[in-house]
């Protein structure tokens, strides 16, 4: 099973196996309807992404911060 990042809709990064499983991973996490959430993007080539805390400082890349994780699931999400 290899994870990829997504990007749901136009806020929200999940880890997951394919896009279904993200949709449904975003839909558990928010309770929004599947076909409201938007969009998914694979972002498996943009690991280079940064993240940043909410006062904008740099926080990790997108690669790094999700490395170690084994498990599919909600990474993070802006307003």
């Amino acid at each position: 099973m290899k994870l990829r990042p997504f990007k749901v809709g136009e806020n929200d990064i999940v880890l997951a196996t394919n896009e279904s499983e993200a949709v449904q991973l975003l839909h558990d996490y928010t309770g929004l309807c599947e076909h409201d959430v938007g969009d998914v993007e694979d972002l498996s080539e943009q690991l280079d992404i940064k993240l940043k805390t909410e006062d904008g400082k740099f926080l990790s890349t997108l690669g790094d911060y999700i490395a170690d994780m084994k498990e599919p699931q909600y990474i993070v999400g802006w307003e």
